[in-house]
């Protein structure tokens, strides 16, 4: 069973909705998120975009990358950190998908981020099962 790290700075938003949406299309994965700098409290437009698609947000608080067990993942995924992002995280296939931070932005913007990873998840997914 394949395992997957979203990762970006604060995870409190690209990187925990991505974590969600995975966890729906792949529920047999290992799957997680981090950010590099977690911030004090997700983005509550974030946990209202999940909940309106029907997910919840878990753990409730962001975390950093020595809550993550240690181990080499399949994929690590980058929501585009750029330069914050660690180097040291050990991973078979390290992916950058340079987002934007929708931060503040209005619910719309965060409509159109769900729906950009939910494909990218979902491609993700169909493209790792056919290659296993």
């Amino acid at each position: 069973m394949p395992s997957i790290l979203f990762v970006c700075v604060y995870n409190a938003c690209r990187s925990r909705i991505s974590e969600a949406v995975c966890k729906k299309l792949a529920p047999d994965w290992t799957v997680a998120s981090a950010g590099s700098n977690p911030s004090n409290q997700v983005d509550p437009k974030a946990r209202a975009i999940l909940e309106r698609h029907g997910l919840a947000m878990t753990p409730a608080k962001p975390k950093g990358f020595a809550g993550l067990p240690l181990q080499e993942w399949d994929y690590v995924i980058a929501m585009g950190c750029g330069d914050k992002c660690p180097s040291g995280l050990s991973a078979k296939k390290f992916i950058e998908w340079n987002i934007p931070d929708p931060y503040d932005g209005p619910m719309e913007v965060y409509q159109a981020l769900y729906d950009d990873l939910f494909s990218r998840i979902e491609t993700l997914v169909r493209e790792a099962r056919l290659a296993a």
